[in-house]
């Protein structure tokens, strides 16, 4: 890797924090990882709001940051549910198919927290929460979604 794909690497993990902090979230794991096959490092950040009773944290961002220090899009992951996101996999809605350019974090993670709560609301209502809410869909995943 070379100085610039790890300063890159390194910019990208302190804008997760800026932005899990902006978002009114706690930051609960921040970390890059390096390839060992291909020249690319993945940095992987999770949050959680403050008093998350579960180990497993309901929001999560994974960006990827090329040799020469090109970063991709950032895929954020979410869960629509109070509980345990792990244990409650397959009842919960899933955010699907949703990243942004790195600048566009911090708005784009507020944006989803708050969409997540009024999923979280629809599906408390009686709804199954599979639908599209406002800016992106979430979706109760099944097993047969699956790739074993």
């Amino acid at each position: 890797m070379t100085r610039k794909g790890k300063k890159s690497a390194e910019d990208v993990k302190k804008a997760f924090v800026r932005a899990i902090e902006l978002a009114g979230l706690k930051v609960d794991f921040v970390q890059r990882f390096k390839g060992e096959v291909v020249a690319r490092q993945l940095v992987i950040g999770t949050a959680k709001p403050e008093g998350w009773p579960h180990k497993s944290p309901p929001i999560e961002m994974h960006a990827l940051v090329d040799l020469t220090g090109e970063i991709g899009a950032v895929d954020i992951r979410c869960s629509a549910t109070d509980q345990d996101s792990l244990k409650n996999i397959f009842g919960a809605p899933k955010l699907r198919d949703c990243s942004c350019e790195l600048e566009d974090l911090p708005e784009t993670l507020q944006a989803v927290w708050a969409e997540r709560q009024v999923v979280i609301d629809r599906v408390k209502q009686g709804g199954d929460g599979s639908r599209f809410v406002g800016r992106w869909v979430w979706q109760v995943i099944g097993k047969s979604d699956l790739c074993l």
